[in-house]
């Protein structure tokens, strides 16, 4: 860990490097997983199924896991939750080893994987705020997103391409391990993270407590809108990315190869954006640094649409996913900052199903647009839309409005 990430103290070290860890294992798994697929079926509706298996249940428990954010000890949530995993996986990994793995156990398999990656992801986000002050928020974030695009993008998917290589049961076993060492590193946090569980009452239940989130979020002025147009950027983001691949075959004449090296390009604009997310909003204002990152975003996919110059789109496709990284970067930290901490988990299982639901049309939207209008279609609808979001939020989301917020936010703690 370097200098910066001590700088945020050593519990941070400890929940970065259990992110890390596990983000390593998603990598490797990424490209395991397919293959493994094709090693079981050669139905390609099949093989899809396996993505379906993992994200259609996360719309589904994304709230209810948010309740058990809140009223469970977040810190042993997640040592529970990455225990779970690497359980599943472990068990996956034997059956592929022992030969009595089948392509409906994997997609158990997954479908488990999903539910546990909604609780993670939601109990990280609901801790962090424990671990680092406010004003650090924008850092830990960043360095959380660093560390994933790294794990994510390029040394996960090679390394898992190399152990199935060698045997088709070593990558799931090694994501096993990094799920275990994940559970290991959160569980040497200090402290207890359940605080607001103790004005809890016996007659709470979880359809209460999950509208008591929606509730909040509904009537808070600045987090309503801010789902709102989460739900619509996800819906922008995957129009565009679900023909992506037909896109870099049939327009730019890539293969195989060429994509691979394409999306890894685009993530080093992801990179760059974790490393200037939290001096733009410094310099620029919040508010200011969220829209025009959505703005870039927009104007990104335009470019996309008007050339088939490879580097040109490698570049705009790099210039997307910056503006995706500090738009994300940009929001999560306010969220985190505005959520009052024992609403924190619910309010944000809420968020991210409205964020799922719009990924989930989104595909759709695409693989429609591209056969009746083009490939380049999808492209443009998904910049104007972008463009659209970025002047209509200009009001609701300006630095004022954030500051507002803000400020009710400490009014009210006192």
């Amino acid at each position: 860990m370097s200098a910066g990430g001590r700088e945020l103290g050593r519990d941070y070290t400890k929940l970065w490097l259990g992110n890390a860890t596990s983000n390593l294992g998603d990598g490797v798994m990424f490209v395991a997983a397919p293959l493994l697929a094709s090693m079981l079926t050669e139905n390609p509706l099949l093989v899809a199924g396996v993505s379906v298996a993992y994200t259609l249940p996360r719309i589904f428990t994304s709230m209810v896991t948010g309740v058990l954010v809140d009223r469970a000890d977040r810190r042993m949530l997640m040592v529970s939750v990455n225990a779970a995993r690497a359980v599943l996986t472990a068990l996956l990994g034997c059956g592929v080893l022992f030969g009595f793995a089948s392509l409906w156990f994997l997609y158990a398999v997954f479908v488990g994987l999903g539910v546990l990656e909604t609780a993670a992801d939601n109990s990280a986000f609901a801790l962090l705020p424990s671990v680092v002050a406010d004003e650090q928020l924008d850092r830990a974030n960043a360095r959380i997103v660093s560390a994933q695009l790294v794990a994510d993008e390029f040394v996960g998917p090679p390394l898992g391409g190399f152990l199935f290589g060698v045997a088709a049961a070593l990558p799931i076993l090694f994501d096993a391990a990094t799920f275990a060492g994940a559970a290991i590193c959160v569980l040497l946090l200090r402290g207890r993270f359940r605080e607001h569980t103790e004005r809890r009452t016996s007659r709470t239940t979880v359809w209460r407590d999950m509208a008591s989130g929606v509730r909040l979020l509904r009537r808070h002025p600045l987090l309503k809108w801010l789902t709102v147009m989460f739900g619509l950027v996800s819906i922008a983001y995957m129009i565009p990315f679900s023909v992506l691949v037909l896109f870099a075959q049939d327009r730019l004449g890539l293969r195989e190869v060429g994509y691979g090296f394409l999306l890894a390009a685009s993530a080093l604009g992801g990179l760059l954006g974790t490393a200037v997310a939290e001096r733009a909003r410094r310099r620029l204002g919040r508010g200011t640094t969220t829209l025009a990152a959505v703005a870039l975003g927009g104007l990104a996919y335009l470019v996309i649409a008007t050339t088939t110059n490879v580097v040109l789109v490698g570049a705009m496709l790099a210039l997307y996913i910056f503006h995706a990284v500090v738009w994300s970067v940009s929001v999560t930290s306010l969220r985190q900052e505005l959520i009052p901490d024992d609403l924190r988990g619910r309010v944000n299982g809420a968020h991210k199903t409205i964020g799922l639901i719009g990924l989930t049309c989104g595909a759709p939207i695409g693989g429609l647009l591209a056969p009746e209008f083009g490939l380049t279609a999808p492209f443009w609808v998904a910049g104007a839309l972008l463009l659209v979001v970025a002047l209509a939020f200009v009001r609701v989301l300006d630095n004022a409005a954030i500051e507002r917020a803000r400020s009710a936010k400490r009014a009210h703690s006192r």
